[in-house]
């Protein structure tokens, strides 16, 4: 990646009873600005001084004039705002990408128009050896499509498309012989992850829960060599332009995550060498903390926890560092896989991919070598296996901070005993809304009563005093729905900024004030990665990652805050984006070259 100076000549630069380090003339001078600095101690000022990568001021204009000297930069941001860099603590940029490529089909409503896209898309791409595509709804269609249905729009060659969860796919008729699929295939887990089959065994057109991970690299769709470094070139500047200084990826999602033993280890490592050599060459545009992940029912706790402390000795700066695990222990309740403590009205239970015994056995294997832990909760009874995992691994080492993501559904004992215990949470507000018809599936397959009892809590635990992050979890929502701002307004609304028709739910939930969103999206999510003392906050000695927003986010209605803009992202001193349309601005910005400072 170039560095260009662009940005360095395009801002306004001035000559010219706060917090400082020992006076001395800074690198970079902000200014004139709003700076919510999301420290409870000093929460407002007007002026942030940086030397090399660190903050060395935040303050009033007059107090940072001491940090001037002939060669600060000086940004004069005439009331705009600042805010720590955003963070995540649950997303897959690091090779999510191959799962959102193709046609797009998310914001299609029917069956019929979606195989209208995906028939187009392929009419206009004949040299495509496979079709591919994601964001289909069996929730919109009715129930789960056929591949003759998909036939009808790819006859020629094979088709695979994800859905919206990115959990299961629909393949067509060439994509089954592609892949030698068969009655006689054998399913991964009964009830979890399986072809859909009628009843003479033959596969109807939709896996589940990831069973067509091997069929995608058997029909050549996979290729870790040149989609591993795609994605990360894709989705990191991208991550960036939406103010995201650092990311905790909780799991490289490839094809062969489910091996934990052999490609999700061999894949894992060929993403590290990459980033590793991008952190060398200072070309990371995000602090990145992958997770390997534990998805196998036959996997062992200690081998995987070896792997991981293994990593971790080769990892540990605070640009690229593996520090904790990700648990993959369902299916998705959509599906009517994820287990539940009492059945989904049709009297479908669920089953568990990973079991609660060994849950535990992993948790407890990483509190062993002060390793923390996530798990995936899409359900009531995975909800259970997982806070009882994290009592145990506290019991181990109290420190821990292991957490339970996504939180969507949780018996209100257990929900009581998440409280007592302060586990951390971290919840994608999306999937709690009625995107992608996630209303309608909720009181279909769980009832009213479990709806208002039971989803999308993270707000009550975030008020209650437990650490609650919020992130996007790319690829499982689209990358346009990435931006923490977007995320921040569906926090701050439970409604869906794209859709005009988008009503709040669950409908008994409180939404989150602006404020806790923010510390969301930065300090909560800084204090789960354990990196809350060097960044989340703006603050002196701490790490100089923040955002410039447009205009100040704590002053706009919550319907609006998804429109708010980036102007600039700064990490670790350095700008890694600046936006295009306000480098034109010279009646805001002014002209004067800089030599040390670049932009991507």
């Amino acid at each position: 990646m170039r560095y260009s100076k662009l940005f360095a000549a395009s801002m306004l630069l001035l000559g010219t009873t706060s917090m400082s380090l020992a006076q001395e003339a800074a690198d970079i001078v902000f200014t004139n600005a709003k700076v919510y600095t999301v420290n409870e101690d000093q929460p407002w000022a007007e002026a942030v001084a940086i030397d090399g990568n660190k903050i060395v001021y935040v303050g009033d204009a007059e107090g940072v004039k001491a940090y001037l000297g002939d060669d600060v930069e000086v940004f004069d941001l005439a009331g705009r705002t600042i805010l720590p860099g955003f963070i995540s603590a649950h997303d897959h940029f690091i090779s999510s990408n191959w799962t959102i490529g193709g046609v797009q089909l998310f914001e299609y409503d029917t069956k019929e128009e979606v195989l209208r896209a995906i028939k187009e898309y392929a009419e206009a791409n004949p040299d495509l050896k496979v079709i591919r595509g994601v964001g289909w709804s069996a929730g919109k269609f009715g129930g789960n499509p056929l591949a003759t249905e998909l036939d009808e729009a790819v006859p020629d060659r094979p088709a695979i498309m994800l859905d919206f969860t990115i959990h299961d796919a629909w393949l067509n008729t060439k994509a089954f012989e592609a892949g030698g699929v068969t009655k006689d295939s054998p399913d991964k887990l009964e009830g979890v992850s399986f072809w859909e089959r009628d009843e003479d065994g033959n596969p109807t057109g939709v896996g589940v829960e990831g069973q067509w991970m091997k069929t995608f690299v058997d029909i050549g769709a996979w290729d870790a060599d040149t989609m591993i470094p795609e994605s990360i070139n894709k989705l990191f500047p991208l991550a960036a332009s939406n103010g995201l200084t650092a990311v905790q990826n909780t799991g490289i999602v490839t094809p062969n995550v489910t091996d934990t033993h052999g490609g999700m280890e061999s894949d894992f490592e060929a993403a590290l060498e990459y980033l590793h050599g991008l952190e060398e060459s200072g070309e990371l545009v995000l602090r990145t903390f992958p997770q390997p992940m534990f998805k196998n029912i036959d996997a062992d706790p200690k081998r995987f926890i070896d792997f991981t402390v293994k990593m971790r000795d080769k990892y540990d700066s605070d640009m690229l560092r593996v520090q904790s695990i990700k648990i993959h222990p369902e299916g998705n309740w959509v599906a009517e896989v994820a287990p539940f403590l009492e059945p989904y009205e049709s009297g479908k239970t669920g089953s568990f991919n990973v079991r609660p015994d060994t849950i535990k056995d992993v948790f407890v294997e990483a509190a062993k070598q002060n390793i923390d832990g996530a798990a995936h909760s899409d359900s009531s009874g995975t909800a259970r296996a997982v806070i009882d995992g994290i009592i145990a691994a506290k019991e181990v080492d109290p420190n821990s901070r292991s957490a339970i993501h996504h939180a969507t559904w949780i018996h209100p004992d257990d929900q009581k005993k998440m409280i007592e215990n302060k586990i951390p949470v971290n919840a994608t507000p999306s999937f709690t809304t009625d995107w992608s018809n996630t209303d309608k599936d909720a009181l279909r397959l769980l009832g009213e009563k479990r709806v208002e009892a039971m989803f999308g809590k993270y707000q009550d635990f975030a008020r209650a005093g437990n650490s609650v992050s919020i992130a996007s979890d790319v690829p499982s929502t689209p990358a346009v729905m990435q931006a923490p701002m977007y995320v921040i307004e569906v926090a701050t609304t439970n409604v869906q900024p794209e859709d005009p028709n988008s009503k709040a739910f669950p409908p008994n939930v409180e939404p989150m004030t602006i404020e806790e969103a923010i510390r969301s999206h930065t300090i909560e999510a800084a204090w789960q990665m354990r990196m809350e003392d060097k960044i989340g906050s703006l603050e002196v000695g701490k790490l100089a990652d923040l955002v410039v927003l447009d205009r100040n986010p704590l002053e706009e209605d919550p319907s609006d805050l998804a429109d708010v803009e980036v102007i600039a992202t700064m990490m670790d001193g350095r700008f890694t984006y600046v936006n295009s349309e306000w480098l034109q601005r010279e009646d805001l910005w002014g002209l004067r070259p800089h030599p040390r400072r670049t932009v991507p």
